[in-house]
């Protein structure tokens, strides 16, 4: 049995050797795997904060062009009401310019009416 004891010894120390380098390599990859995790984090936290950045820009382009919309609505509200507001003054005009033309067009009747009826005495005059 003494010849099987340090047999039994030297099992257990290879045993315990193999253990230990199979620790080793186990720390060894977990450091490693931390190290890995935490760049692979630091990049996802990075590519969050550009996402986050280009989404807070886009936000304040789409405030910027709804404001400029709600602008251009108003502008073209406003011009809608112009153009009606000159449809309807041209509309006005153009029957007040007709009543002139035909109260014009009366007067001239008159006069017409007035000289073909005046008799004349040849110098321009009416006879009196």
């Amino acid at each position: 049995m003494t010849q099987n004891q340090p047999n039994r010894l030297d099992r257990i120390e290879a045993t315990q050797a193999v253990h230990s380098q199979i620790l080793n390599e186990l720390a060894l990859a977990h450091r490693e795997l931390a190290e890995f995790s935490t760049r692979q984090a630091q990049r996802q936290q990075q590519q969050l904060d550009r996402y986050d950045e280009v989404l807070s820009r886009l936000e304040n382009s789409v405030n910027r062009q709804q404001e400029t919309l709600s602008r251009i609505e108003r502008s073209i509200e406003v011009l809608t009401t112009s153009t009606t507001e000159t449809i309807q003054l041209v509309a006005q005009q153009a029957i007040q310019s007709e009543r002139d033309r035909q109260a014009c067009l009366s007067e001239i009747r008159e006069i017409w009416r007035y000289l073909r009826y005046e008799p004349r005495n040849g110098n321009g005059r009416s006879e009196e």
